[in-house]
């Protein structure tokens, strides 16, 4: 979702794209997206990854999501480009990352290290949680009215448009003048729990939902997750647990609107968009 939307929108600045995967699944897809060419190589293929960074000035990493190898896949990718001549690293990270609790964030911490010590030029993005994580309640919440998390519906959590995102990362990779910054990426004004996002989508459907929390061990059993490597949950388990104890309420939305040259989309808006593309009838004055 994230590599393809940024595909998309540097494209749409001119850019040349070179997208590497380790699916031949994926090619067709980058492709359509806008990749002018996708190298096949998995992140243990040192010589592979060399090969297709051959020539590039620009690697962004975005990597899969909660491999317990994440660490080490992203210290080959950065030594990688470095052995072939690469002149820029930028990595697709995560807001927080010092926090230890969640696996993830530690994992991404250290890649941010082994980039910010490569003796390449840099830039870290660091978004949050993405407002398109709707998909996996939509059913349940225009079905049932409810919208459920398996941590603390009290929980503040910041929010970011990936629209927004992929907008940002495209005009700080072809702008001259960001490098070795890290930018937070956040498109909420303040962080916004689930009783008040369940507001809103309650006035954009017109119709009630309420914020409810399934316990985590239930949660973790649904058959969206069925088939999930063990480790891979484990790993997810440390981010909802986390987020039951503190939330994630990091980030300061004016760096985005930075990057972006205006405001980013507030939650409502993006709640508004969201539903007319799911082909829901809603009321523009709500």
């Amino acid at each position: 979702m994230t590599g393809l939307s940024v595909i998309r929108a540097l494209r749409e600045r001119g850019a040349c794209i070179h997208a590497l995967t380790g699916s031949g699944r994926s090619v067709e897809l980058l492709r359509s997206a806008g990749a002018t060419e996708v190298a096949l190589a998995a992140f243990s293929d040192a010589h592979g990854l060399r090969n297709a960074m051959r020539g590039i000035d620009t690697v962004l990493h975005i990597p899969p999501r909660m491999k317990p190898d994440e660490t080490a896949n992203g210290l080959r990718v950065i030594e990688a480009a470095r052995e072939a001549g690469v002149r820029r690293i930028a990595l697709h990270s995560v807001i927080n990352s010092q926090v230890q609790a969640i696996a993830f964030h530690t994992h991404k911490r250290l890649v941010e290290e082994a980039a910010m010590t490569s003796g390449m030029p840099w830039i870290i993005f660091q978004p949050t949680n993405y407002m398109q994580n709707v998909a996996w309640n939509w059913q349940r919440m225009i079905e049932a009215g409810e919208f459920i998390f398996p941590y603390s519906a009290e929980a503040p959590i910041s929010w970011l448009d990936l629209h927004d995102y992929a907008t940002a990362v495209a005009h700080a990779l072809v702008t001259p003048g960001y490098d070795y910054g890290t930018y937070e990426c956040v498109s909420t004004e303040n962080p916004l729990n689930r009783h008040e996002l369940a507001a809103i989508w309650s006035l954009v459907t017109g119709r009630p939902v309420r914020a409810l929390t399934m316990p985590l061990d239930e949660y973790m059993s649904l058959p969206h997750w069925r088939g999930r490597d063990p480790r891979e949950m484990a790993i997810l388990r440390t981010m909802f647990e986390e987020f039951h104890r503190h939330g994630a309420p990091g980030g300061n939305s004016k760096v985005l609107a930075m990057l972006l040259g205006r405001n980013p989309t507030a939650y409502a808006r993006f709640a508004h968009r969201y539903a007319a593309e799911q082909g829901l009838s809603i009321n523009p004055a709500n």
